[in-house]
C-alpha cells in the first residue's frame, strides 16, 4: 500500500481527527474526554446504542458548574466545502446567540446563569440557516444534517441524565448547573452566502468568493422538528422516575415556573436548536475561549437579581 493511500484512508476514517480533539480537551483541563455513548429507538423503533464522537466536561468544583461539550467530528481531503446559507440572531422570537448554550439550572434554588452576559458576543459568531457540502465533483445534502441529528439526540440524552444528578443530589451542594454546547468540528472549508445573494449571481459567478465569505467559525440554526419533540417528550417520560419527576416539578415551581410539563413541552421545542461549526484549526481557540468565558464571575448570579 503506498504512502498516500494508506494515509487517505486513516484521515478517512476518522480517528485522528476525534484523538485530536479529545487531546485538545485534555490538555485544557477536561476530565477524560471521549465518546459518548446513548440510546435511542431505530426507524424500526428498536432501540440501540448510538454515540457522538467526543464529550468533555469541563468542571468548576467550587462553584459545582459544569460545562458539557458534545462534538461530532467530520474529517474532509482538501477542497471540500461546507456552505451555508445566512441568518440573523433575533432577540424576540429567536434565535439569539444564548440558545448555543443548553443551560439546566431550574434546580438551582438560589442562582443562574446570567444570560445577559452572553448577547454581547452575538457578532463574532455569525448565524447560518441550512448548509450542504460540495466535494470537488459533487455534493452532499446530508452530512452536514446527519451531524447535527447526532448531536440533538445526544444533547438530550445528556440533558436528562444531568436533571437526575440534580433532582437526586448526587452531585453534591449546591446543586450542580450544567450548560451543554453542541458542536461540529471539521476539516472541511466553512463558507456564508453574502446576504442577498440569488440564483443568478451564484450562475454568473465564476468563484465562490464572489458570492460567499470564508468563516473558521460559525452557528447553525436548526430547530427541533415534530419528530424530535415527540422523541424529547418521550425520552423525559420514559426515563425519568415517578419520583424524580416530583422532585423536578417541585424545584420548578420553587422557582416561579409552570412545573415539570411545561419544562418538558418548552425544553423538546427548542433545544438543542443551534449548533457550532467550527473547523479544526480553529478548534482549540475557540474551546480556550469557551472555558475561559464561563470561567468568569459574572456568568453565574443570584437567583432573582436577573
Amino acid at each position: 500500500m503506498s504512502k498516500k493511500v494508506w494515509k487517505d484512508h486513516l484521515l478517512s476514517s476518522g480517528v485522528p481527527l476525534e484523538y485530536s480533539v479529545a487531546r485538545v480537551f485534555e490538555r485544557l483541563g477536561s476530565w477524560q474526554p471521549g465518546e459518548f455513548r446513548y440510546e435511542r429507538a431505530d426507524a424500526d423503533g428498536i432501540p440501540r446504542v448510538f454515540s457522538v464522537d467526543v464529550h468533555s466536561s469541563h468542571i468548576d468544583t467550587n462553584t459545582n458548574f459544569w460545562l458539557e461539550t458534545l462534538v461530532e467530528c467530520k474529517y474532509r481531503h482538501d477542497g471540500t466545502k461546507w456552505v451555508f446559507t445566512p441568518h440573523e440572531y433575533r432577540s424576540f422570537f429567536g434565535p439569539d446567540f444564548d440558545d448555543i448554550f443548553v443551560t439546566l439550572d431550574q434546580c438551582c434554588e438560589d442562582r443562574q446563569l446570567n444570560r445577559r452576559t452572553l448577547a454581547d458576543f452575538r457578532t463574532h459568531y455569525p448565524l447560518c440557516g441550512k448548509g450542504i457540502e460540495i466535494l470537488p465533483s459533487d455534493s452532499n445534502p446530508k452530512t452536514i444534517e446527519q451531524a447535527v441529528q447526532q448531536l440533538r439526540f445526544a444533547v438530550v440524552a445528556k440533558a436528562i441524565d444531568a436533571i437526575i444528578h440534580q433532582v437526586d443530589g448526587l452531585l453534591g451542594s449546591p446543586t450542580p448547573l450544567f450548560v451543554i454546547v453542541p458542536m461540529v468540528v471539521t476539516t472541511a472549508e466553512l463558507w456564508r452566502l453574502k446576504s442577498g445573494i440569488t440564483v443568478e449571481d451564484v450562475r454568473a459567478a465564476d468563484e465562490i468568493e464572489a458570492v460567499a465569505d470564508p468563516h473558521d467559525l460559525l452557528v447553525l440554526w436548526r430547530e427541533p422538528d415534530n419528530l424530535d419533540k415527540r422523541h424529547v417528550t418521550d425520552r423525559f417520560y420514559e426515563t425519568l422516575s415517578e419520583s424524580q419527576i416530583e422532585k423536578l416539578d417541585s424545584a420548578l415551581k420553587a422557582i416561579g415556573k409552570d412545573g415539570f410539563d411545561f419544562f418538558v413541552d418548552s425544553f423538546a421545542s427548542f433545544n438543542p436548536s443551534l449548533f457550532v461549526v467550527v473547523h479544526y484549526d480553529r478548534f482549540e481557540s475557540a474551546v480556550t475561549n469557551l472555558h475561559r468565558f464561563f470561567a468568569e464571575d459574572r456568568l453565574i448570579m443570584d437567583r432573582g437579581t436577573g
